[in-house]
């Protein structure tokens, strides 16, 4: 990997404009800092290391559908009253969409929900299967939760005699790819972390326990009764194919469930959605490559998620993305000096270890401006508004274990800084390519510190 600099100046880019949808925001751009080509990395996964590469996303296509839909969802007399482990109540607090987000150019209501968790460019690929035990807030048995009314969807009434549920996160790969194209893989990783990391730190207000657990996609696919990627278009025609990408363990005593007890892959996917061809679902070629490698095993130990801040309903529903703004001069808004002690002191409590070669930095106003950051993230201009950015690095090809790391560590500060009543407003930032003194940014979090914003864009 070179780290040579360029220096043409990186043009304003046509296309979209600067508020448009976009949770992470990664843009293309024609002149990067530094190169990555798609082969720079020979291991099974160069299809992961080529979203740091220069190379720009093509048009957008059909992203399939929205989620799949799983039949007629279980009515009120169904719930369990006074559960033990409310996961779907927890579940309805991270998704159900309250309200909308006015369109940045008209000031009138669009189409984006707003939700207390992130997604990249608003696509909303995470999936979750719940596999409920006793004790939950819905019956024993495998559901589907439904993001787009917040309903459950009993899928198999199958279960051990076990207390406590497992989640079990997929996603729709074809909904990011097709706007991302080769830079999709990662944002899958990241929108998950959040997804995964929100739902952790919502059920310890709760009073529930939880742990990251290890699979790969296909031990995750079987254990919840889903067809492997690879296999799903052939099981389930005209309905979206999920990748199983990791699994929660959530529970309110000391012994939390294992997918050992849920170990029913004999018994075959259970619970087709019903089709929609008129969506054109299909399988992602380069997911489905990705998917067989061995990148996607991870963490790899079992971590315990339960220690941290706590986020109530209320702290979690007041989360927003900073909105996209062209940079401010500083008589105007006097900026915020970093507080780069107390986040480290948040960031030390990540469980999840940095991998070798892996750290975090912060950069402040000046610093952004001087180092010409945009240059860096695909011409995004807008992060020279910031009052500080925080990246996580590597200098080490990208994989999955550093970006399941970057990513699990910036949403564990994003979402601790709102537990504890921090005065800064954040948004992810992702589209990061090249090299900068040796480095590879993985994954940014950007942050002002909180004022009269206006509406906040996209990014949910």
């Amino acid at each position: 990997m070179s780290a040579r600099r360029r220096s043409r100046r990186v043009p304003r880019l046509a296309g979209r404009a600067a508020g448009s949808p976009g949770g992470f925001h990664p843009r293309p751009a024609t002149t990067h800092v530094g190169t990555m080509t798609p082969d720079s990395n020979p291991h099974h996964g160069r299809e992961f290391t080529a979203a740091w590469s220069e190379h720009m996303p093509g048009s957008m296509t059909h992203p399939g559908p929205r989620q799949n839909t799983w039949g007629t969802p279980a009515g009120a007399n169904h719930a369990v009253a006074d559960a033990s482990v409310p996961i779907a109540e927890v579940l309805d607090t991270l998704w159900r969409a309250r309200g909308v987000h006015t369109n940045p150019a008209t000031g009138a209501p669009g189409t984006i929900p707003q939700r207390a968790i992130p997604s990249a460019g608003a696509c909303y690929p995470v999936q979750v299967h719940l596999l409920c035990g006793t004790g939950c807030d819905v019956p024993p048995g495998i559901h589907a939760y439904n993001a787009e009314d917040s309903t459950t969807h009993r899928r198999t009434a199958a279960a051990p005699a076990m207390a406590g549920a497992i989640l079990v996160f997929s996603v729709l790969p074809q909904r990011t790819a097709a706007r991302y194209h080769h830079r999709a893989l990662p944002l899958l990783l990241a929108d998950t972390a959040y997804a995964l990391l929100g739902v952790s730190r919502h059920a310890a207000s709760r009073g529930l326990k939880s742990r990251w657990l290890t699979a790969d996609p296909a031990t995750l696919a079987a254990v919840a009764r889903l067809p492997d990627y690879a296999a799903w278009q052939g099981r389930w025609p005209d309905t979206a194919p999920e990748l199983a990408l990791t699994a929660l363990a959530v529970g309110a005593g000391d012994e939390l469930p294992s997918l050992a007890q849920w170990g029913m892959a004999a018994a075959g996917p259970a619970g087709r959605p019903q089709p929609c061809p008129q969506r054109q679902p299909r399988t992602v070629a380069s997911v489905e490559h990705w998917a067989a490698g061995p990148g996607l095993r991870h963490p790899e130990h079992a971590y315990d998620l339960t220690p941290g801040a706590v986020l109530g309903t209320v702290e979690l529903l007041r989360r927003r993305s900073l909105p996209i703004h062209s940079p401010i001069s500083n008589l105007a808004h006097p900026v915020r000096r970093v507080p780069w002690g107390v986040w480290r002191r948040l960031l030390g409590a990540f469980p999840l270890p940095a991998p070798a070669g892996c750290d975090v930095v912060v950069l402040g106003q000046e610093d952004i401006a001087k180092r010409g950051l945009h240059l860096e993230c695909a011409g995004q201009e807008w992060v020279h508004s910031l009052d500080g950015i925080l990246l996580l690095r590597t200098r080490a090809a990208p994989d999955e274990a550093a970006m399941w790391w970057a990513a699990g560590a910036a949403a564990h500060l994003l979402y601790s800084s709102l537990a504890t009543g921090r005065e800064h407003t954040f948004r992810p930032v992702a589209g990061w390519t090249g090299t900068r003194d040796g480095f590879i940014t993985l994954h940014a979090l950007g942050f002002r510190a909180q004022r009269s914003e206006g509406n906040t864009h996209v990014g949910q």
